[in-house]
Formats: structure tokens, C-alpha cells, sequence
């Protein structure tokens, strides 16, 4: 297998605001994790510099679970190799670079085994392994030249070969196991002076890019530009945190057990401008600079959506400049009914297969949903050459783990066509569409060895949008975010910045709340705010929503069931939050409210579906439900079969067979009717 990509998403930046200070002091840019201190610059110099002026080497490290390996990465029969592609930024030279492997084998079929580490296709270690168990650990050293691409690739190839009677003879070792940790890592260095422009900057972000924020206290303008820059890295596949520039924010928990912070990982990569702050950036500027001899990106405090923009997958190669003022940008409205998976972003590929191999593309819903239209069914052109093996290859499709369509190939080299309807309740915010290749291993009657033969995803690929009743469930909000949307907070959020912000991006993002195209409107606390139109309310009740039969409280969850009995009544609740769909319509919203004294954390990726209600905690979604319809009469609905699935086929002759019938004496009576005028 030579495809099991792991992308970690293109990175974002953005940067701000320091605290004036006179010419005789001393600069102290704190985070509320690090000090760093330097002379004070001249009253009219700002601590950042040109980005040409960089001279620095920036560490970096990168880790197997940084790039979604949560748990070990296995290698077994028939799956015996594998390519990890480990992000660094693109055309830029490196240093010091060095993948720490943490593996282990297992070896139960005994033979002849082999383990063979490669970087971008060259073999660096080869080990042959004989014992019944022991460590496979390395450490290989990674060469400095640039990588256009923006990745380094590893290759893992695990085999055995065992001696056999005659080549009939089972050949298969399932019992032989390499195991590979999620504390792997990628340590390297990359030189800051080369990254000369803003797309490469965003690029070369790590997995969790940190936004420094002026104070824990913001204004309207800052709180804005702050969550868009989140939630667009959010949707990139990056964690952002936040950070202050004044050391105000409490400092971030401890987790027992988990590893020092890498050197540089507290440094700010994003900064957000704010008043009275020597922030060098006009109005709608978005700035290349560097700080402590690191590359950030400054973001004016009205350019929050327009660095949202600028990076998406769209438009991120157009900031080709260190200093761009943004004065209109936005996607490219779509009046099709289809949708190119290239325009999404997933590339076409060629790959080999031996017995199993998977291609992979994401995206947001937000990016196809538009006009009440959303994704209606995937079409998905592939191609393969012809093996020894007289079973036929086996392409299916999956969105979200959902099995979508599933069909097996001629394999002549031509195009073959998988169409697949999208059920609505496989949609998420954001969404992974999976085409998975399945080759038998036989070898034409013994005579020749399985070897793996290419296979391609072709361009033509694309998505049909149908429309999308808006119901009053998650994936009816998030069509209805994808034209805009409200973000409503209370006033007390800006005076707590640093802790609200994580929590409003998550929400934000995991609801599909556009960074774009949305409105920001913060009110009065204590205030039950009108809205119109789709809307998400963080820790804010609307109006329309006061006589719901869901009501949180302190630390109690109360669902209405029926007149004498709850559904649902449970005290003592802490650190959980309750997230709501209501209304109807055009007037659809989300309300989130936190239950106890300290609301969750909120760590893991939020993925919502056909629910109206998710209750969520410290590892993000603990369960989600539709209240409307507990039974899931509307999914059984949807999926219900049409009359010939059902095994009636046999009626379609003899309905045909009938309308010839009736044919013949409709054609009857006229010949007759015509007859008798005839006659008169």
C-alpha cells in the first residue's frame, strides 16, 4: 500500500499588539507561559522588524499524534507499508532535522523480516529482525534541502518472507506486527529569513499555531479579528491557542504526564492588532514581520475576515506579498449543480496497490453549501490497470466513514464511474471523503509473485448539490451559515478574552459559522438579544428561545419529556457545556450554554450531524441526540428503499406489458371515433 496520507492542512499567521513604552525602558514581550526580554527600541521603532531582517533558525517538532496518529500506527499482513508525510515549509532550507522513531515489533510466524525506513523514497535503515519480540526504534537524520512540496515523506516497509514447500503454500504472517507510537517525532529547524511572503508564512505554521492577543481584555474590533483567525485555522486542521502580550491571561493547566513544551512552542505565531498598541499594519493590512527573529503575521484589527479569506484553500498562493491591504475578498459564488473535488481541494492521484490503499479529501460544508443547495451525490472517476488476478478490484466510497457506493472494476486502464447518493446524515461540518482500493492477492495459478499495479482518482471527479431542507437540526444550521450568520456573545467575554476565545472558535467552527461572511454582535449580559436570520449565541440566551423545554441551569440539565415526566433531570453537573438548535426557517440558531462553575475545555474536534442537542465536555462531544425525533423516524425516511430495492422488480414487466394494453385500446377507440365522423 503506497497511500495512507496523513496532510496536515497549509498553516495560518497573523500578528499584533504590544503595549507602548518610552524610549528609556525595557521591552518585555511576555506570554503567559514565557518572558522574553531585549533593549527597548526607539519611541518611533516598533519591536517588529522587516521580515527580510530575520537571521534566526526556528526550531520545530512535529509529532505523530500533531498529524492525528492518536493511536499506534500498526503494519501487519496484507498491510505492510505505509507513507507518513511530515509537514515542513515548503521551499525552505532546514536544519538539524531528525525523525525519533518509537516503535516496537512483535513476531509470532517467525520467516525471514525485514524492516526498511526510507526519506522521500531513499532508504536510510535496513534491519533484519529476528527475534520473538523487541524494539524497532530509530533515529535517522533528515537531509536540509527545500521541499517544495512542504513535506518530508517516510516510508515504512515491514515484510516477511517465509520458506514454502512450493509456491502454492500459505505464505501469510499476520502474527508478525510492527508497531509505531504516537510520540514519534520530527525535530527540525528552518530558516526564518527565507520565508519572504505571506503564503509561505501560512504554510509554515505548526499544529498549533499560538495567537497573541494584546490584553486579556479586548475591544469588539480585536475579540472579532481574534476568533475569524481561529476558526480559518480551525478549519485548516490546526488547534490554535491563545496567548497574551501583557501576561494577564492565566496560564494554561498543567496535564500530568504530558511532555515539556518543545522550545520556540510558546513563541506567538499569529498576532492580532488592537487600540493603543505601536501595531505597524494600516486598516485592512495584513503584515509579513518578525519577532524575537521568528516569522508571525500581523492582522489589523478590521482585517479579521479578510485573513480569514485570504488563506483558504482558494486564495492562500494569492498573498504573494509580505504587506497586502485586503479591500474585498470571497469565494467564487457557484450558480452549477456540481462541484469539482479539485475545486475542494483534493487532488487527482496515481498510486500502487497491492492489497489495500486509500485516497483521502476534506472539506467544509460551507464551501459547497449555498442557495439552499448542498451535497447531494458524489461521482467519483477512477481508473486501473489490469493484474494476474482473475478477481476484479473492489473501489468503494465513504464519506465520513459511511459507505457511500461500492462497485467492482473491469480494470482495463479506462475510466470507470462510481455515482453515490449522500444520505443526510452522513454530512458534517467538516467532511471526509474516502475511495478505497482492494486488490485480491492471487498470483495467475501460482506462477508468479503479487506485486502492486497503479490505480488513479481522475480529475473529473466531482460533487451534485441537491437542495437541502433547512430542519431544525445541526446540518440544517450549518447550510444556513454558509450565506452568513450572527456570532452573538455577551459584553463580559471581552474582558475575558483569553478563556472565552477557544471556546467561541470551537463552537464557531464546529457549527460551520462562516470567519467571512458572519456578523459579530456582543450584548448587554443578562440581555435576551433579538436576531434575525441564522445565528450562533455563545453563553447568551435570545429571546425567541426563553420558553424552551430544555433548561439548563447551574448545574442541572432539565429535558421536557411528556405533561408528568421528564425526559431527562440531572444535578451536579461541572465542566459541560449544552449546545441547541432553534427555530425554523430562515431564523434557524444555536444556543450554547455551560453548565457549573468551569465550562469544558473543549480539546478534541467537535464533528455535529442530524441532532438538535450536543452535550459536550473536556474531549469535546460527549453524546448528541434529536429531541424532535428520538426514534429517527426521518433517517429511516430518507433511507427507506424505493419499490424495486425491494425485490418487486418482477412487477416492471407486467406494468409494462399493461400500458402496451392500454395503448392499443386508447389507438382502438380513436380508429373508431374517427370512423364513426367519417360516416356522418
Amino acid at each position: 500500500m503506497k497511500l495512507q496520507r496523513v496532510l496536515s492542512a497549509a498553516a495560518l499567521a497573523v500578528l499584533s499588539v504590544l503595549p507602548a513604552l518610552g524610549p528609556a525602558q525595557t521591552t518585555q514581550l511576555r506570554t503567559s507561559d514565557q518572558v522574553t526580554t531585549q533593549n527597548a527600541p526607539p519611541p518611533t521603532t516598533s519591536v517588529f522588524r522587516p521580515a527580510e531582517n530575520a537571521g534566526v533558525w526556528v526550531p520545530r517538532t512535529v509529532t505523530f499524534a500533531d498529524l492525528g496518529f492518536t493511536e499506534p500506527v500498526v503494519l501487519g499482513y496484507p498491510d505492510t507499508v505505509k507513507e507518513i508525510y511530515l509537514p515542513v515549509p515548503p521551499g525552505i532550507d532546514l536544519s538539524g532535522g531528525q525523525l525519533q522513531l518509537d516503535a516496537s515489533y512483535v513476531r509470532a510466524d517467525g520467516g525471514r523480516t525485514t524492516l526498511i525506513y526510507a526519506i522521500d523514497g531513499a532508504p536510510v535503515v535496513a534491519n533484519g529482525l529476528t527475534g520473538d519480540r523487541g524494539d524497532a526504534s530509530a533515529t535517522i537524520p533528515v537531509d536540509g534541502k527545500p521541499r517544495p512540496s512542504g513535506f518530508v515523506r517516510l516510508n515504512v516497509d515491514w515484510r516477511t518472507a517465509v520458506a514454502r514447500e512450493n509456491t502454492c503454500a500459505d505464505a501469510r504472517t499476520p502474527g508478525n506486527i510492527l508497531r509505531i507510537e504516537p510520540t514519534s517525532r520530527f525535530v527540525f529547524k528552518y530558516d526564518g529569513s527565507a520565508i519572504k511572503d505571506l503564503a509561505t508564512a501560512w504554510s509554515s505554521l505548526p499544529a498549533t499555531p499560538n495567537i497573541l492577543i494584546a490584553s486579556n481584555k479586548l475591544s469588539p474590533e480585536a475579540y472579532d479579528a481574534a476568533w475569524r483567525v481561529g476558526v480559518a485555522l480551525e478549519r485548516a486542521g490546526k488547534r490554535p491557542r491563545i496567548r497574551t502580550a501583557d501576561g494577564s491571561a492565566p496560564p494554561a493547566p498543567v496535564v500530568p504526564g504530558a511532555p515539556a513544551a518543545a522550545p520556540g512552542s510558546n513563541d506567538p505565531d499569529i498576532v492580532i492588532g488592537g487600540p493603543g498598541s505601536p501595531m505597524p499594519t494600516a486598516s485592512k493590512e495584513i503584515k509579513l514581520a518578525n519577532m524575537n527573529g521568528r516569522p508571525v503575521i500581523l492582522v489589523a484589527p478590521d482585517a479579521g475576515a479578510q485573513a480569514a479569506g485570504l488563506f483558504t484553500q482558494i486564495w492562500q498562493q494569492a498573498a504573494a506579498g509580505s504587506t497586502l491591504t485586503v479591500a474585498a475578498i470571497d469565494e467564487p459564488k457557484n450558480d452549477s449543480s456540481a462541484v469539482s473535488l479539485k475545486y475542494l481541494g483534493a487532488r487527482p492521484a496515481s498510486f500502487d496497490v497491492l492489497a489495500h490503499a486509500d485516497w483521502n479529501a476534506s472539506f467544509d460544508i460551507g464551501s459547497v453549501a449555498a442557495d439552499g443547495k448542498g451535497p447531494g451525490t458524489l461521482v467519483i472517476d477512477v481508473a486501473a490497470s489490469p493484474s494476474a488476478a482473475r478477481t476484479p478490484p473492489v473501489v468503494s466510497v465513504f464519506m465520513n466513514d459511511v459507505l457511500l457506493g461500492a462497485k467492482e472494476m473491469e480494470a482495463t486502464g479506462k475510466r470507470e464511474r462510481i455515482v453515490a447518493p449522500i444520505p443526510r446524515y452522513a454530512l458534517q461540518t467538516r467532511n471526509v471523503i474516502r475511495v478505497s482500493f482492494i486488490r485480491q492477492l492471487a498470483s495467475d495459478r501460482c506462477r508468479e509473485t503479487p506485486e502492486p499495479y497503479p490505480v488513479s482518482v481522475l480529475a473529473s471527479s466531482h460533487m451534485l448539490l441537491d437542495t437541502i431542507e433547512p430542519n431544525s437540526d445541526f446540518t440544517g444550521l450549518m447550510s444556513k451559515f454558509a450565506a452568513g450568520g450572527t456570532l452573538v456573545i455577551p459584553q463580559s467575554h471581552l474582558s475575558n478574552a483569553a478563556t472565552t476565545l477557544p471556546r467561541v472558535i470551537r463552537l464557531a467552527a464546529s457549527t460551520g459559522l462562516s470567519p467571512m461572511k458572519a456578523k459579530f454582535t456582543p450584548v448587554a449580559d443578562g440581555s435576551q438579544p433579538k436576531v434575525d436570520g441564522p445565528y450562533l449565541a455563545v453563553d447568551v440566551t435570545p429571546k425567541d428561545v426563553a420558553d424552551s423545554g430544555i433548561k439548563p441551569e447551574k448545574d442541572r440539565l432539565y429535558l421536557a419529556g411528556t405533561k408528568d415526566r421528564p425526559l431527562l433531570d440531572v444535578r451536579g453537573l461541572n465542566r459541560v457545556g449544552v449546545l441547541e438548535v432553534f427555530g425554523k426557517g430562515d431564523n434557524l440558531g444555536a444556543v450554547y450554554r455551560t453548565l457549573g462553575d468551569t465550562p469544558p475545555s473543549m480539546e478534541k474536534p467537535i464533528a455535529l450531524s442530524g441532532g438538535n442537542l450536543a452535550i459536550m465536555g473536556n474531549n469535546g462531544l460527549r453524546t448528541e441526540v434529536n429531541t424532535r425525533d428520538p426514534s429517527g423516524q426521518g433517517i429511516m425516511k430518507e433511507a427507506r428503499p424505493g419499490l424495486f430495492e425491494r425485490g418487486y422488480w418482477w412487477l416492471l414487466p407486467i406494468v409494462l406489458v399493461a400500458l402496451f394494453v392500454g395503448l392499443l385500446v386508447f389507438a382502438s377507440r380513436m380508429r373508431r371515433r374517427n370512423k364513426m365522423a367519417g360516416d356522418r
